[in-house]
């Protein structure tokens, strides 16, 4: 979700939306919270099917500290500006980190006291939806997540996460210790995601890699004229941190183009010559 930018809900993604996120309470301050944000009408539609946001009575948690607390009476969904960064942490709940979001540029909220609270605001937001459209590859982003893998019927985010480690994720802060990712933290994953960095790279592996979920990741990436911010920084730092292990490829790759260049001219020169 973070990397490509996605709705939690829905798996589309944000344009030029506000991202909004369920909470219980109202503040108009920049949050962190361990939840990816989803669109208006997304959250506006989990207030009304899901049991932990829908209704007071659903339970916050089996463990201890917890255990039996009924959650706020109260239900927020606050809209966004901006994911301002993304970041693996400790959680106060779960005993190994996840990731955090954190939202920044408050614009508005909805506050819902009743389900018909939830209702009214659910169908006024509906009767405002416009049909969102979406280029080739953030469609074959979209499908692939929304499909069981072929042909082993597992669920496709875990695969996709992979992917989206290849693109950048790698590089986010603290994601080695996030829950269930450290699978990741090994080669090939850690190769594939530095070389990457470089442009002459994706174009490759977006032509010729042989999982198709990295495949299609890689053709989104380089057919991006502007990536999400989070994405963008977690490359940008990718660079920094493995600059020494890019800068003799890059010096490599230059060297080539001289030559390839010297070339021209050399044979441009012979046919002058020749005439």
């Amino acid at each position: 979700m973070a990397a490509f930018d996605l709705c939690a809900v829905c798996t589309l993604p944000f344009h030029d939306e506000l991202r909004w996120q369920v909470m219980f309470e109202e503040t108009d301050e920049d949050v962190t919270t361990s939840e990816a944000p989803v669109h208006e009408i997304c959250g506006l539609y989990a207030a009304q099917i899901c049991p932990f946001v829908s209704s007071p009575y659903a339970r916050l948690s089996r463990g201890e500290g917890r255990k039996g607390e009924r959650r706020s009476e109260l239900v927020v969904l606050s809209g966004y500006r901006a994911t301002r960064a993304v970041h693996g942490k400790a959680s106060n709940i779960q005993s190994d980190a996840v990731l955090h979001f954190d939202m920044g540029g408050y614009v508005r909220r909805h506050v819902l006291r009743t389900r018909g609270d939830a209702e009214a605001a659910y169908s006024t937001a509906l009767a405002a939806e416009r049909p969102m459209e979406l280029d080739q590859y953030e469609r074959q982003l979209v499908d692939l997540l929304c499909s069981l893998t072929d042909p082993e019927g597992e669920d496709s985010g875990g695969v996709m996460a992979g992917a989206a480690w290849h693109v950048g994720a790698g590089f986010c802060a603290g994601v080695t210790q996030v829950q269930g990712l450290d699978r990741y933290n090994v080669a090939p994953y850690t190769t594939i995601a530095v070389q990457a960095l470089k442009d002459r790279t994706v174009r490759k592996l977006a032509d010729d890699f042989p999982d198709r979920y990295t495949r299609a990741a890689m053709q989104w990436l380089i057919t991006r004229d502007r990536l999400p911010a989070i994405l963008a920084g977690w490359r940008s730092d990718g660079r920094r941190r493995f600059s020494q292990v890019l800068k003799p490829l890059a010096s490599q790759d230059k060297s080539a183009e001289r030559r390839k260049a010297q070339r021209k001219k050399q044979s441009a020169a012979r046919r002058n010559n020749r005439r």
